[in-house]
C-alpha cells in the first residue's frame, strides 16, 4: 500500500508540474518526510492522503489508497452489520452499573404502553433536532444507545405486533445514526447503518423505510462522486413497492443531483420537476414518526435545484436559487445552513464575486467548525482548490488559512 499511494502521488504531483519542495510547503510536512512516503519507504499518514488528495484535485482517489483497517472500523461498505447482541449489551450495562437486561414481562408492558412509544418517538425527534447543532459524535452516542435498548424489546417482546414497533423505531434510529456517522465522516459506518436500518424494516414489514434506505446509499455513492451509481440507486428507490410520495420526491432529488455531475441536464430537470410535485401534498409523518429525510430546509427543491444548478456549469443561477433557499431556513438549522452555504461559496467563486463569497465561506466556516459537517468540509475543500486561481486577492488568501484551519481543526490565529 504503501509503495502504491508514493508512486501514485509522485504521478500526480509530476503531472501537475509542483516540485516536491513546493508540494511540501503546500502541506506543511518536511521534503524529507514526503521523499520517503513517495519512494515507499514511509506508510503515509490518513491526513496526509487527504491534504495530498485535495491539493492534487485527485477527488478522492489518493486518500481512497489509504484505508483504516483496524478493529475500530471493521465495517466495509459490503459487509453485513449486525446490531449488538443481548449478551454484549447487557455486558456493556453491568459495566455501567445499569440492568439493561429486559425481560418478556418488560417488553410486553412497554408495548402496550402508549407512553413508551412516545417516549421513543420524542425522543428521536430531540436527537434529530440536536444533530442540527452539535458534534455528530456526540448525537450519535445517544442514538446508539437507544437504539440498543429498542433491538433489546424487540428481541423481548411476546408477540409480533410489538416486535414491530421496536423494530420500526429501532430502524428509524439506526438511519439517523448513518447520518451522523456520513456527518462524521466515517462513510463506511453509515452504510452499515443504513442497511442495518433496511434489514430492521423489512423485518417489521415495513417497506417505506426500506425504500428510503436505497435514497440513503444513493446519497453516499453521491458524495462519493459516483454518478452512475447514485442515479442507479435513486431510480430503485423511486420502483421500490414501499416508496411513498415523499421517498419517492427526496429519490428524485438523488437522481437529479446525479443527472447533473453528469450534466445531463434535461434528465436533471425532469426528476427536479417529478421531485416538486410529489412534495406538492406537504410533509407527512413517517414510519414510527417524524417525517422521513431532511425537514429544515422549508423549500428542499430549490436548494436541491441551486446545487444541481451548479454542477450544470451556471454558477449565476445557482448562487440566486442558492441564496433564495437559505434565506428560508431557519438559523437553527446549523448543519443544512453549513451544507448548502458551502456550495453557495463555491457558485461566489466561480462568478468572481469574491467579496461574497468570502463572506458566505466565513460564515460557513463559523458554523461547520462546531458541529464537525463532513458534508460541508467536503465543499470547503472544493473551495480551497477552486480559490487556487485567487492568489493576487488578499482576502482569499486569508480565507484560505481560515478554511485549512477549520477542515483540520486547529485554531485560526
Amino acid at each position: 500500500m504503501s509503495h502504491e499511494f508514493g508512486a501514485e502521488l509522485r504521478r500526480r504531483r509530476v503531472h501537475a508540474d509542483i516540485s516536491l519542495n513546493e508540494m511540501a510547503r503546500r502541506l506543511n510536512f518536511s521534503k524529507g518526510y514526503l521523499s520517503k512516503i513517495e519512494n515507499g519507504l514511509r506508510p503515509p499518514t490518513e491526513q496526509l492522503a487527504r491534504l495530498a488528495d485535495a491539493e492534487l484535485g485527485a477527488n478522492g482517489k489518493l486518500a481512497a489508497l489509504v484505508q483504516r483497517t483496524g478493529p475500530d472500523q471493521p465495517n466495509g461498505p459490503d459487509t453485513e452489520f449486525t446490531h449488538p447482541g443481548r449478551r454484549e449489551v447487557l455486558a456493556f450495562g453491568s459495566s455501567l452499573f445499569l440492568p439493561l437486561g429486559i425481560t418478556e414481562a418488560d417488553a410486553e408492558m412497554a408495548a402496550e404502553d402508549p407512553q413508551t412509544r412516545l417516549y421513543y418517538r420524542d425522543q428521536f425527534d430531540r436527537l434529530r433536532k440536536r444533530g442540527q447543532q452539535s458534534a455528530p459524535g456526540l448525537v450519535l452516542r445517544t442514538v446508539a444507545i437507544e437504539y440498543c435498548t429498542l433491538v433489546e424489546l424487540a428481541e423481548a417482546a411476546p408477540h409480533p405486533q410489538g416486535r414491530a414497533t421496536f423494530e420500526i423505531l429501532a430502524a428509524r434510529y439506526a438511519e439517523y445514526a448513518g447520518w451522523m456517522a456520513q456527518e462524521a465522516g466515517d462513510n463506511q459506518a453509515s452504510m452499515a447503518w443504513t442497511r442495518q436500518s433496511a434489514k430492521l424494516a423489512a423485518s417489521a414489514g415495513d417497506q417505506a423505510i426500506s425504500a428510503y434506505a436505497l435514497v440513503r446509499e444513493a446519497e453516499l455513492a453521491m458524495y462519493a462522486r459516483d454518478a452512475t451509481r447514485t442515479i442507479s440507486l435513486a431510480q430503485q428507490a423511486q420502483h421500490h413497492v414501499g416508496a411513498d410520495p415523499r421517498v419517492k420526491a427526496l429519490a428524485a432529488h438523488r437522481e437529479a443531483q446525479g443527472h447533473a455531475m453528469l450534466n445531463n441536464g434535461h434528465e436533471c430537470r425532469a426528476a427536479l420537476d417529478r421531485a416538486e410535485t410529489l412534495l406538492g401534498n406537504g410533509v407527512h409523518d413517517g414510519p414510527g414518526g417524524s417525517p422521513l429525510g431532511s425537514t429544515t430546509v422549508k423549500d428542499l427543491n430549490l436548494a436541491v435545484s441551486g446545487w444541481c444548478t451548479f454542477d450544470l456549469g451556471r454558477p449565476k443561477q445557482a448562487a440566486e436559487l442558492l441564496e433564495r433557499a437559505l434565506s428560508r431556513t431557519a438559523p437553527t438549522a446549523r448543519r443544512a445552513r453549513a451544507m448548502y452555504g458551502a456550495r453557495l461559496a463555491l457558485a461566489y467563486e466561480a462568478t468572481s464575486d469574491l467579496d461574497r463569497m468570502c463572506e458566505v465561506a466565513s460564515q460557513v466556516i463559523a458554523i461547520a467548525q462546531p458541529i464537525g459537517s463532513a458534508t460541508a468540509r467536503t465543499e470547503l475543500r472544493r473551495l480551497t482548490r477552486a480559490m487556487a486561481r485567487r492568489h493576487n486577492y488578499r482576502p482569499a488568501k486569508q480565507l484560505h488559512v481560515e478554511i485549512t484551519a477549520a477542515l483540520f481543526g486547529f485554531p485560526v490565529s
